[in-house]
């Protein structure tokens, strides 16, 4: 017959097993699942005003690990203010967010010195980010040929302050972006609003697909 200290070590490494058994799976899925990657290529624009700057992190999701941080909008002390963004190349996009590379202050936009940023390579939220286009309508899909459903009026343009000021990246696909702008009283008089902007978005706000991305803050670009 066994002995009682033996039955009891049996039942304690009966237990232990068990509750290793239990941890392990809820370990494994702490890890965030991989999401599909879409392969972009544009210029876009660090949309923060928290003074803390923005996080880059090293997957696309918050719960990856933070690699450093994108400075927020710096604004000058003219009249009216002129609002300069971190630049940044858009390489690649998943499930709204965006791998970005190259950040650099603009420094001859306000004639100041560039701000310490990080400046490799790294994965940040499409709500902190907008871009410039000099589309002629904001499309359905990311192709010439879909419906307009974003038709800006009396030579308003998409590269115009009130966009990029109102615009958040939400996909991208090739040299397309589609962006969601917050539509205020201002753009509404402005824009004509077909009901599939509408589609996806939140209250207040419409979505279009834009090309001829521009990579650079200056009222001209080639939006090539």
């Amino acid at each position: 017959m066994p002995r009682p200290d033996f039955i009891a070590t049996r039942i304690a490494l009966s237990v232990t097993v068990a509750l290793l058994s239990a941890v392990a799976p809820a370990r494994a899925q702490s890890a965030p699942a991989p999401v599909a990657q879409v392969a972009c290529a544009f210029g876009a624009f660090v949309n923060e005003t928290d003074p803390a700057g923005l996080n880059v992190r090293a997957g696309p999701g918050a719960a990856y690990r933070v690699l450093g941080t994108l400075p927020p909008i710096n604004v000058s002390a003219d009249d009216p203010p002129l609002r300069a963004r971190v630049e940044v190349r858009v390489t690649a996009g998943a499930d709204g967010w965006f791998r970005i590379a190259g950040a650099q202050d603009n420094e001859a936009l306000l004639d100041a010195a560039a701000r310490p940023m990080f400046k490799g390579t790294g994965w940040v939220s499409g709500r902190k980010l907008t871009v410039k286009s000099q589309a002629a309508v904001g499309r359905q899909r990311p192709d010439a040929q879909s419906p307009a459903v974003l038709i800006p009026k009396d030579g308003i343009g998409f590269d115009g302050d009130a966009f990029v000021d109102h615009g958040r990246l939400v996909a991208c696909d090739g040299k397309w972006a589609q962006v969601e702008y917050a539509i205020d009283s201002e753009l509404r008089g402005n824009v004509q609003i077909e009901p599939a902007a509408t589609a996806g978005a939140e209250a207040g706000r419409v979505r279009a697909w834009v090309d001829r991305l521009c990579a650079v803050q200056e009222t001209s670009c080639d939006g090539g």
